[in-house]
């Protein structure tokens, strides 16, 4: 299966760092390789939501919040096709007067095991890709971008 996780240093205080990871609808402002992410139904990401995220180049599906701890962790999955499935964790620990956030994203599925390959290497370009780009638009939010 592919598995991959990315860990990149914040500097803003965890509570700027989880309400801009929960703004599902804002992440196209940050993470370059998403086209647009559309909440279904009311109210703030929790347990049991369901988001519509399309990514650029690639069919949309729906993704479901199947773990949420607030203001520390939310996990969410989707099944692209039958035998494949994916699952991506988003975790955010307080660390030296900032942040420390987590994102990690694998696959399911004996699908997900054939193509492990190929994904392996576009889970490490999005995670970093997040990563980096949840840092920039904390650290410009709260001024402290160097």
């Amino acid at each position: 299966m592919a598995e991959t996780a990315r860990t990149v240093w914040i500097d803003a205080a965890p509570r700027v760092v989880w309400e801009t990871a929960i703004d599902v609808e804002g992440w196209p402002r940050w993470a370059s390789y998403m086209n647009n992410l559309t909440k279904q139904g009311a109210g703030p990401l929790t347990l049991g939501s369901r988001v519509r995220v399309v990514p650029k180049g690639m069919p949309g599906s729906v993704w479901t919040v199947t773990e949420f701890d607030a203001p520390r962790s939310y996990t969410w999955s989707t099944q692209l096709a039958p035998g494949l499935g994916l699952v991506a964790g988003h975790v955010l620990e307080p660390k030296d007067q900032g942040t420390a956030a987590t994102f990690s994203l694998a696959t399911s599925g004996p699908l997900g095991a054939v193509l492990s390959p190929l994904l392996s290497i576009v889970f490490r370009r999005n995670t970093r890709v997040a990563t980096a780009g949840l840092k920039r638009d904390c650290e410009e939010r709260t001024g402290r971008r160097r």
